[in-house]
């Protein structure tokens, strides 16, 4: 996967270390981070007005969060909690799925042509014209091997995160925390409604800013089994036991000096 971080309404003497801590975890991942000028797919947007803001974001232009179909937002439900409540940090992620074998999107989406030049085989399954096939506009899923009765090869890749960030609520927090959580949030997807307080996360930031400096060991072990666990899984349940596996064999951190 590939992330173009932007941060809106912040000064950029402020704002460039929070998007270098963001980057420079994803890159300890192994995800590409595209350079400057690039279409920004996690934008982050600071805001003294946070819940009026979101809810206007949502009414002027709903299709960005919803009516994608695809399963490519995570529907109405975590849509109103999105907007909902005071939150000092809240966020919207979208996803993609993709056949691995072609690296193309593998549903249809609202605006896709009905019909178009394919492949004359492909042409020839569907019995139409390869010069205007009707079939053009759903995508072909052709196997050759990759996918089993546990994998698929079809995968779930990040197409956007918006974060609105209430700025009086992170006003005491530094660089490296900020970073940090904000990586969290969008390189995992996290439910923005989960309950993080048993773990030792960063995600509890904002309950006691004094004690959560950054990531912690707990965050990093999730994140990099999280990337290298096989993305391939047919299922959720599947796909988070398989985290958890690469977890549980994680060696122990080292101790501090």
């Amino acid at each position: 996967p590939k992330i173009c971080p932007g941060i809106a309404n912040l000064d950029r003497a402020v704002a460039q270390p929070i998007v270098d801590r963001l980057a420079a975890r994803a890159g300890e991942l192994g995800i590409e981070v595209e350079g400057p000028g690039c279409e920004a797919n996690i934008i982050v947007v600071f805001t003294a007005d946070a819940g009026n803001l979101t809810r206007a974001l949502v009414e002027a232009e709903p299709r960005v969060f919803r009516g994608q179909g695809g399963g490519i937002d995570r529907g109405g439900a975590a849509l109103r909690a999105f907007q909902a409540g005071e939150r000092p940090v809240r966020w919207w992620s979208l996803s993609v799925p993709i056949n691995t074998e072609t690296g193309q999107r593998a549903v249809r989406i609202a605006g896709d042509r009905s019909s178009g030049h394919v492949d004359p085989r492909v042409a020839d399954i569907l019995r139409c014209n390869p010069q205007d096939c009707v079939g053009a506009g759903a995508p072909i899923i052709q196997s050759h091997g990759g996918a089993s009765r546990l994998n698929s090869q079809i995968v779930d890749q990040l197409y956007k995160s918006i974060v609105i960030v209430d700025i009086d609520s992170v006003s005491g927090l530094n660089a490296a925390q900020l970073g940090d959580y904000l990586a969290m949030v969008t390189l995992a997807q996290v439910d923005l409604e989960a309950d993080t307080a048993p773990f030792d996360t960063v995600l509890n930031l904002f309950e006691d800013p004094s004690s959560v400096t950054g990531m912690t060991d707990w965050d990093w072990s999730y994140l990099s089994a999280l990337y290298d666990s096989t993305s391939r899984r047919r299922s959720a349940a599947a796909q988070a036991t398989a985290v958890a596996f690469i977890m549980a064999r994680a060696p122990p951190p080292e101790p501090e000096e």
